[in-house]
């Protein structure tokens, strides 16, 4: 995952700058740069588009693309914050052991992991059962806090932080999605109906969800829930079964029918996102029918078509001085030589020559 990262940065990045760093305890300080012109021209206006699962290599890409003023990371907050580099030993019975020996460092030289791990442990979760039982430390994992993150600064001299992963430049919050969508999906009630339109229907060239189809899903959907088959209030489900058993063990019967009543209402209240949430419905019940004849490829490319992220990105990107401004393009610390303190003219240095390259291997999510 390290040198896919590394790759695809250096399609981006100016020839000769640093991308990543890797340092540890023990470990040979590693230093990557790209060593070939990057495909898109200067004048390119770029952006990368994160969520808070972007992580790992992910965040090796966007931390060096943001720390080199190349484009703008956008998002609604920060990346994951994964910046460990880990190792994996095989151990007898079919297991093995995976453990930390460095962290990465973008090229301003900060450290983009967001959890500390203290005395050894793996999470607060370990505290009792297993720790302080057998008389040992007591375990500690925390997220950096923000008093506790360190400024470093872009080749422009824009201030960016360590400890947090990679903090956006353009906010753009997601679309929320309603209950009743989040319901729909989870239940797969989408691809059901989708199978059950596969049947008697082909696909054409200029395909849509019209009204007559739309009015056929919510009769499919008012259907599965009378067959029991599918719970609207399945949000609350848990918590009014909890009161119910309450309210039965109190001989409260009169404020039983209430909650029935209540279980009615709510029942209602997400049926009106079919009117409420008609278009953002129709969006994912489209996708839901493509997906059983265009591949992923396709599907994406339709999606981002109605993605609010996206769009706002694009309308950022078309507004020339709203991106220089964020790049801080005019800013006369490029001047200064902020810029020559990350880029170098190699492909890949060590600290020590002698020493061979370590196995590097990385976990958690990647954003692709």
């Amino acid at each position: 995952l390290l040198t896919s990262a590394v790759d695809v940065a250096t399609l981006f990045v100016p020839n000769g700058s640093d991308i990543v760093s890797a340092k540890g305890r023990g470990f040979p300080e590693i230093l990557y740069r790209s060593k070939t012109d990057p495909i898109l021209s200067p004048n390119t206006r770029l952006a990368v588009l994160v969520n808070d699962q972007t992580a790992s290599a992910a965040e090796i890409v966007s931390g060096a693309i943001q720390d080199l003023d190349v484009g703008v990371v956008v998002g609604k907050g920060r990346t994951f914050g994964k910046g460990l580099v880990q190792n994996v030993q095989d151990l007898p019975y079919q297991t093995a052991l995976k453990y930390t020996v460095a962290k990465y460092y973008t090229p301003s030289g900060r450290c983009i992991q967001s959890t500390v791990y203290e005395e050894g442990g793996r999470g607060d979760e370990l505290l009792a059962s297993t720790s302080e039982e057998r008389g040992g430390p007591r375990f500690k994992s925390k997220k950096v806090a923000d008093e506790d993150r360190t400024v470093f600064h872009t080749a422009h001299g824009r201030e960016v932080k360590d400890g947090g992963g990679v903090e956006v430049d353009y906010k753009v919050e997601p679309q929320k999605a309603s209950p009743l969508e989040i319901i729909l999906l989870q239940s797969g009630a989408y691809a059901d109906y989708a199978a059950e339109w596969s049947k008697t229907h082909e696909l054409t060239d200029k395909f849509r969800v019209d009204e007559a189809t739309y009015k056929d899903f919510q009769r499919f959907v008012e259907q599965k829930q009378a067959d029991g088959d599918l719970k609207l209030e399945v949000f609350y489900d848990s918590q009014l079964k909890e009161l119910s058993k309450k309210l039965k063990a109190s001989k409260f019967d009169s404020s039983k029918r209430m909650l029935e009543s209540l279980r009615a209402d709510i029942i209602k209240d997400v049926k009106k996102d079919f009117k409420n949430y008609k278009s953002e419905i129709i969006e994912d019940l489209e996708q839901n029918i493509l997906a059983r004849y265009l591949p992923d490829s396709m599907l994406i490319e339709h999606g981002l078509r109605t993605d609010v992220q996206v769009l706002e990105t694009a309308k950022m990107l078309k507004d020339g001085k709203e991106f220089d401004k964020l790049l801080a393009r005019d800013n006369k610390s490029v001047e200064n030589g902020l810029l020559s303190s990350i880029v170098g003219d190699s492909s890949i240095e060590t600290a020590s020559s002698a020493t061979p390259e370590p196995k590097l291997q990385t976990r958690g999510k990647e954003n692709h």
